[in-house]
């Protein structure tokens, strides 16, 4: 009997469950390190896709605000050593926490580095922007069309998603923040289906995303390889 009274114990927590986690996934949530992240996929493994499986609904997909990246631009040790020659030979300024709209609001003040490669390197004009853990390479780019689009790679933050090259999380335009969207991800053997969020990302098209995309990745090429660039970087290490 006390054997039965736990088994429907269980039965009524594993049914409930569902709900509470789905409040969770519909707020977005963000893993702080890949320890909350692998606790985050073992209980949503658990709980939250038995009700998308009884009901047959998806939480991926345009509904869910998934968003198709059309692939990575930017290496990661060219971004780095960009970051480095920004900071060793660009103004350095600070401003307040709300100076700049960014996805996540800072709670602490914004340190702002400019700088604009010589028109050898291309003449590119880039800014990296730092506050806690976030470190953001924002670079200014002149579309065809005569619009100016900030172009914001996050680097470095609390987000794991987050990482060097466009488009992974958090990464936007300055222009195009509200009409950002949490992004899903589904894993399993489809018998235990772990759904959780990887976080914001950017809703623009996917052929805008390649345009933008392809020149920020031309631009970090021009100030890496020009020899400029070259006497910088080895004028910083001395």
């Amino acid at each position: 009997m006390g054997s039965l009274r736990i088994s429907r114990l269980l039965h009524y927590r594993l049914m409930f469950a569902p709900v509470v986690l789905s409040g969770a996934i519909a707020k977005g949530l963000v893993m702080k390190d890949f320890a909350d992240k692998r606790i985050w996929i073992l209980a949503a493994s658990m709980l939250a896709c038995t009700a998308c499986v009884s009901t047959g609904s998806s939480v991926l997909g345009t509904s869910a605000g998934v968003t198709t990246s059309p692939g990575q631009f930017g290496d990661d040790f060219v971004v780095q050593a960009t970051i480095g020659t920004i900071k060793s030979q660009g103004s350095q300024d600070r401003l307040s926490s709300r100076a700049i709209r960014l996805p996540e609001r800072p709670f602490e003040e914004i340190a702002v580095f400019d700088y604009q490669f010589p028109q050898s390197c291309g003449g590119h004009d880039f800014r990296v922007l730092e506050t806690g853990e976030t470190q953001i390479l924002e670079f200014e780019y002149a579309a065809n069309d005569g619009n100016t689009h900030m172009i914001r790679d996050y680097v470095s933050g609390s987000n794991p998603f987050v990482k060097p090259g466009l488009w992974t999380a958090n990464d936007h335009t300055a222009e195009s923040i509200s009409t950002m969207t949490s992004k899903f991800e589904q894993r399993g053997d489809g018998m235990f289906n772990g759904v959780y969020s990887q976080g914001l990302v950017t809703s623009l098209p996917a052929t805008q995303q390649r345009e933008l995309g392809s020149a920020y990745q031309q631009a970090l090429s021009d100030v890496y390889d020009c020899s400029e660039t070259s006497t910088l970087v080895s004028s910083t290490d001395e």
